[in-house]
This record gives C-alpha cells, sequence and structure tokens, in this order.
C-alpha cells in the first residue's frame, strides 16, 4: 500500500510517497572515511566537505558511524536515463574514523529542473546495530533558492548548520565543513 502525505523539510515542501523504510543500500566491503560521490571526471564545481560527526551529547566524537550520500548531478538529475531518485549516479558511503571524522569528495548538485529547491545532498546515517535514520541535508551557504526562514533558523549553529558555508581555493574547489550530532 502507498500512502500519500505532505513531507516538509528544511528546504522545501512536495508531495511525496511515503517509505516505511530509510533506504539504505547494501554497504561495500571498503567503506572508509572518505566518500567519493562524483568521478573525477564528472561536470561540475569539485566540492569537499569535512566534519566530524557527535554522539546526542554533541561532545563525544562517533567513531564507526556509517553514512550514506546521494545527490543530483550539475543539471540537477539523479540518474541520466530515467531520473529516478531511487536509482541515483552519484552516491557513496563514508565510515567516520576513531576521532569521528568523515571527508565528503563531490561536485556542487544542482536544483532539480524546474524547480525553486536549494541544492542538496541527502545523508541517512546508520549507527551500529539500528535502522537508517534521515538527517538534515547538506545544503550551501548563498544558493540562491534557500528560504529565508532556514537561513535565519540555522544562522547561529556554526560548523553544526546544515548549511554550509563554502570558500573557494586557488584551484577552483569549493571547501566547507558540517558538523552532526547523531540523535
Amino acid at each position: 500500500m502507498i500512502h500519500f502525505i505532505l513531507l516538509v523539510s528544511a528546504t522545501s515542501w512536495f508531495f511525496g510517497v511515503f517509505q516505511a523504510e530509510v533506504p539504505f543500500p547494501d554497504l561495500p566491503p571498503d567503506v572508509t572515511e572518505t566518500a567519493m560521490l562524483a568521478p573525477a571526471n564528472e561536470p561540475g564545481e569539485r566540492v569537499i566537505i569535512t566534519g566530524t560527526m557527535f554522539r546526542a551529547d554533541g561532545k563525544t566524537p562517533y567513531a564507526g558511524l556509517v553514512m550514506y550520500l546521494y545527490q543530483t548531478d550539475a543539471r540537477g538529475l539523479y540518474h541520466n536515463a530515467d531520473r529516478n531518485q531511487q536509482r541515483p549516479r552519484l552516491r557513496g558511503w563514508v565510515k567516520t574514523n576513531t576521532r569521528g571524522r568523515y571527508t565528503i569528495h563531490t561536485i556542487k548538485p544542482g536544483s532539480y529542473p524546474g524547480s525553486r529547491n536549494p541544492a542538496h545532498i541527502h545523508a541517512i546515517v546508520r549507527p551500529p546495530g539500528e535502522q537508517g535514520k534521515w538527517i538534515d541535508d547538506f545544503l550551501f551557504d548563498g544558493d540562491p533558492y534557500l528560504r529565508e526562514q532556514d537561513v535565519r533558523r540555522y544562522a547561529n549553529k556554526g560548523s553544526f548548520s546544515c548549511i554550509v558555508k563554502m570558500t573557494k581555493e586557488q584551484d577552483g574547489t569549493l571547501r566547507g565543513e558540517r558538523d552532526i550530532v547523531v540523535p
């Protein structure tokens, strides 16, 4: 049975299909603290995001936590052939190191074609022995489609904001940091 519900997120209002389980594809055997979502030849602005995952207390680094990430390409498409979000082309897994650190290498995603959704990277964490849990999408500071109320909501969260402040390095790579508290 499929249930339609109105989903509310930090980024937009949209109609969607309720999923009883959070999608978390089978984990490859070689997951490390660095995820490569986009191959080197993928068109788009290169992005590197680093951060630390913390346990619910917000102080203890979360070692060995797995995060699954997926995103659109620079054109805003998940998959070239059918645009199906359930089969994203740009995706990857990261497993935090002993200090809870992770690194993501990718490109800046595009907004969905014909929409006003901000560019974003979806993220799901799976603590050991638990089901996957959605966390706030990775959003990008300065995106023209960010809603003002979301910018205000996350303005004072520093590196814990899901709106990642990006700086451009000399080689053109965008670099940002996002720390995450896992409930």
